[in-house]
């Protein structure tokens, strides 16, 4: 069933809180030299403790993020080119990321394609062709429900002479989120876009917040993807959107849609109110109305997406006097794992959603795209 309910988003926190250790978070620098804490409260670790596969190699074409400007790498091709990390809270769900900077380490000028698998199952297949001669990192994340006491991170070599290699490795234990999207014990939810737009025709990008004014909504999203929002010229011209996903999907996959809005800066007179439809695909999926002065995060599933590329159109209602607008998107599709998962064990945090800060200044570079703020 199809519907729209408002939620309490995390994104991907995992930066901007000390202790974080204490919580059951991890920051892995793979290939570094030595631990490190940056910005005074990231704690990086080196590899070593998590995986004796592989070798380290430093990246000639340095990156702000000095977690990319190391890498380890497999050019063994076995299943055992794996990380194993110890959870403290296991049977819980956890955000992991991945990220990937290839930066011709090799001095083969090839950047390769390959898997990765979580718990020895399909997680997603990285390509790293845009992560070389001043591209960006690559990120690959899923919110993924940890079967035992150690998560598996594995990278599978698929193409011969193509050697897989991995730059960073996170994650966070979630609780009191998604529950009406993860509501089995088998479902995995992979991102496969976060985006803030690019202005398409008959729009114009518009400030969503004034300077020093401080914000509150439910997802808890960075500012940065409220800060700036879209919208059409005219009251009754529609938004239409196009979003590349970073595979052509053959066969249907239900997918997970999360909108935000913000508009803290709109000129409005008494009785003007923004009221919109939701279009996915062609398929209507819901009706929204932003109340002066105010922000909201919508989420939609599941919607089922095929090929690789998504539509979305915001047409105004009869009863709007002002014209659509949004200011970011996040797509995610769900898989179903095949194997029977453990219930949870041992005591969780206490209220850990409400520790969880902001996203802090992290590119995904997934999809083509993508504008994801750093």
């Amino acid at each position: 069933m199809e519907k729209p309910v408002q939620i309490l988003l995390v994104f991907l926190a995992f930066h901007l809180l000390g202790a974080a250790s204490d919580k059951g978070w991890w920051s892995i620098d793979c290939g570094g030299s030595s631990s490190r804490v940056a910005d005074g409260s990231i704690s990086w670790e080196i590899d070593t403790n998590y995986t004796k596969a592989g070798s380290n190699m430093r990246v000639p074409q340095n990156q702000a993020l000095e977690e990319m400007n190391t890498l380890r790498f497999f050019p063994n091709q076995t299943d055992n080119n794996c990380y194993i990390i110890p959870l403290k809270f296991p049977g819980y769900n956890y955000i992991v990321r991945a990220g990937f900077y290839y930066g011709n380490y090799d001095g083969l000028s090839k950047p390769p394609t390959f898997d990765l698998k979580l718990d020895r199952e399909n997680w997603t297949t990285v390509n790293a062709s845009s992560s070389v001669d001043g591209g960006l990192p690559i990120y690959h994340e899923a919110i993924y429900l940890t079967r035992s006491g150690n998560l598996t991170v594995c990278l599978v070599q698929t193409r011969d002479g193509e050697v897989p290699f991995i730059s960073s490795l996170e994650g966070v234990p979630i609780t009191n989120l998604y529950e009406e999207v993860l509501d089995t014990t088998t479902a995995t939810l992979h991102l496969v876009a976060r985006t803030n737009f690019a202005i398409p025709p008959n729009c114009h990008a518009n400030v969503s917040i004034p300077i020093g004014y401080s914000i509150d909504i439910e997802n808890d999203p960075p500012i940065s993807m409220l800060f700036n929002y879209i919208e059409s010229m005219n009251v009754s011209y529609p938004i239409t959107l196009d979003v590349n996903l970073p595979l052509q999907y053959s066969t249907p996959l239900p997918a997970y849609f999360v909108f935000y809005f913000a508009d803290l800066t709109s000129t409005r007179v008494r009785g003007d109110i923004r009221t919109m439809q939701i279009y996915i695909n062609g398929q209507e999926k819901t009706t929204i109305t932003l109340q002066v002065e105010s922000s909201k995060g919508i989420a939609i599933y599941p919607m089922d997406v095929m090929g690789s590329t998504i539509n979305i159109t915001l047409i105004p209602t009869n009863q709007s006097t002002l014209p659509p607008m949004i200011n970011g998107m996040e797509i995610f599709t769900r898989h179903d794992l095949t194997a029977q998962l453990t219930p949870p064990m041992g005591p969780y945090p206490n209220d850990i959603s409400k520790c969880l800060p902001s996203l802090l200044v992290i590119v995904i570079h997934t999809i083509c795209f993508v504008a994801l703020f750093i």
